[in-house]
């Protein structure tokens, strides 16, 4: 708790974390916003996934660029231009829904522009995060950062589905232009200095640099293992909320909003319980632990028609997603070498990407078989990925070390 109160009153720590907090209320606001408007006037599960998948591809396409500037130019003002990009963006699809011009191809480009920035963000504001916080603080950094992501996974569903029945797609637009100004706001006046970087000359020799730190190391090789199965079989039914919703349990749009914000609950309360009793020799068995027991609850989910057991199987979900989550960054940044860490993140942002192709896979599942039975299909193929990475890894399942050097 010593921690978790000496961070926020970091005057370097709190902005950085301020400013992740309201990126994350409107990036899930406007992901449930817009897969709603996009069911109601496509009726195609598939189309949604595309929609979810146009927005997180870039993590895949541009995770590790971003990691390579992250470590050659000044991280603020990368910070900076992308949160202006973001204002603008989404003033202008305010303009055009209030004029009653907005196209789905409008809210597709917005998805591509969102999940660019969002590919920089994670190399760039939790480098920041890690370097502010230092060494011995990382832990606790990474669980308020994670349990803060969580709490707008709950709040960004629950006001999405609140603006969207009362003010429509404007509404949502035009909260996301103002949310992303006062963002700017907070990180402008930041005093902040990355870390000296030993970095090579050019671009093939920092990518030939980011590989060499990643594939000498196991821990981080199977981090972004787990990292990839989570995202390619677990977190993709994400996109078939709204249809689950409105098919499987036929709930109203306010419904379905809170139905997904219950996942960040049961997240945001798991992340905090992390934070405050996770010791680090049992992170990786977290790590491990935690990711299979999310997807054993996705396959509840398929499986449950019944409206109160999948509210209560989508709490559970999120307590354990937090261990996954919170373990994510800290066990790869620990394992990473200082002069390399943004780059390692950016890999590692390139393993998060992967979960548009999961999307697109159970969007497909969903249009032939129904929402409930690919959410079955593709968890069940995650729990058997899940077992081969814990074979392959074990390490995953020891008390390990932590640290770049007694890794390689």
């Amino acid at each position: 708790m010593r921690d978790f109160k000496s961070l926020l009153a970091d005057d370097r720590f709190r902005p950085v974390w301020l400013t992740g907090m309201l990126i994350g209320v409107f990036r899930w606001l406007e992901l449930l916003a817009i897969g709603v408007f996009t069911y109601q006037t496509t009726q195609s599960a598939t189309l949604v996934s595309l929609m979810t998948l146009l927005r997180m591809a870039p993590l895949f396409l541009f995770g590790v660029p971003m990691g390579i500037l992250a470590d050659r130019y000044d991280r603020k003002l990368l910070l900076i231009i992308g949160l202006a990009v973001l204002t603008t963006s989404s003033s202008v699809l305010s303009l055009l829904a209030f004029m009653d011009r907005l196209a789905l191809w409008h809210v597709g480009l917005s998805a591509i522009l969102n999940g660019t920035f969002w590919a920089a963000e994670f190399a760039v504001r939790r480098s920041m995060l890690g370097e502010i916080a230092g060494n011995a603080r990382l832990g606790p950094a990474m669980a308020l950062e994670s349990s803060t992501s969580n709490a707008t996974r709950m709040l960004g569903p629950a006001l999405g589905g609140a603006i969207l029945q009362t003010a429509g797609l404007v509404g949502v637009f035009a909260a996301a232009a103002v949310t992303y100004t006062l963002c700017l706001i907070l990180i402008r006046p930041l005093a902040y200095r990355a870390q000296a970087s030993s970095e090579p000359t050019g671009l093939i020799g920092t990518l030939r640099e980011g590989w060499r730190a990643v594939s000498s190391n196991r821990i981080i090789l199977a981090s972004l293992a787990i990292t990839m199965v989570v995202n390619l079989w677990g977190f993709a039914f994400i996109s078939l909320i709204p249809v689950i919703g409105e098919h499987q349990l036929g709930l109203s749009t306010l419904m379905i909003g809170l139905f997904a914000s219950t996942e960040g609950l049961g997240a945001l309360i798991g992340s905090v319980m992390v934070g405050l009793y996770a010791r680090p020799r049992f992170y990786t068995r977290l790590y491990l632990g935690a990711s299979s027991l999310f997807l054993l609850c996705v396959l509840g989910i398929g499986l449950s028609g019944l409206v109160p057991l999948s509210f209560g199987l989508m709490f559970v979900a999120g307590l354990f997603i937090a261990g996954f989550a919170v373990m994510q960054s800290t066990v790869t940044f620990l394992a990473s070498p200082p002069e390399a860490r943004a780059r390692v993140m950016g890999v590692l942002t390139v393993s998060i990407g992967t979960c548009p192709i999961g999307m697109l896979h159970v969007g497909l599942l969903a249009d032939m078989f129904g929402a409930g039975t690919a959410t079955m299909i593709m968890a069940i193929e995650g729990l058997i990925a899940m077992t081969i990475v814990a074979l392959f890894w074990p390490e995953l399942r020891r008390e390990t070390l932590l640290t770049a050097a007694s890794l390689r």
